[in-house]
């Protein structure tokens, strides 16, 4: 093995002991049925929605809900005005998987961790627009710019889908009809409207 390689065994060898701590692998390595819900994850942090989804989360929370909760996984921007909600089940999902990342001698600051994986700053706006709010009203809800916006809650979309993947290898259905429903509820107007560049017009 290279030095290179022999340098980074030890972090490899952390990442396996939280993998098995939070019951993605077993003690001979093989991937469970939680693991398989992280491969799914490719929107946010893997551990994070993985955790959310097998905590049932989302369980008690309409669709308009819980994709306003999700685009906490996919929202870029660091510096916005104050969000009015902070879903503080999920910070502190994610303040405990860095904790467990830090005892395992990665390294990880837990609150750097949480705050870099979570962003809330469209939580109200994804929540209104889910509900049916206008573009332009939902706009005034935020210093976010428009194309931030847009961008965010086309992601989620994905995201929706991985989540309903995830909840298929899970047999969980009414989180499935929950993600569909997520779904449709974001894919409207001028978010989800053809480009004159994709379509050639």
């Amino acid at each position: 093995m290279s030095d290179e390689a022999l340098k980074q065994m030890p972090d490899f060898q952390g990442r396996i002991y939280v993998l098995k701590e939070i019951g993605c692998i077993d003690g001979d390595l093989v991937v469970q049925i939680k693991g398989r819900v992280a491969c799914e994850m490719n929107s946010g942090e893997e551990l994070i929605c993985t955790e959310c989804l097998f905590e049932n989360q989302l369980d008690d929370l309409e669709p308009e809900e819980a994709v306003a909760i999700m685009s906490a996984f996919v929202f870029q921007q660091r510096k916005t005005s104050e969000p009015s909600l902070t879903p503080r089940l999920l910070y502190s999902t994610a303040i405990r998987l860095g904790e467990l990342q830090s005892n395992y001698n990665l390294q990880i600051n837990p609150e750097e961790y949480a705050n870099e994986n979570l962003k809330f700053g469209l939580v109200e706006v994804v929540y209104e627009w889910a509900k049916g709010t206008p573009f332009v009203d939902i706009c005034e809800l935020t210093d976010v710019p428009e194309g931030l916006i847009v961008r965010t809650i086309v992601r989620l979309d994905e995201t929706c889908r991985e989540f309903k993947n995830a909840a298929a290898i899970m047999g969980n259905s009414a989180v499935y009809k929950k993600m569909e429903s997520a779904s449709n509820a974001i894919k409207r107007d001028i978010v989800f409207a053809a480009s004159l560049y994709v379509t050639g017009v």
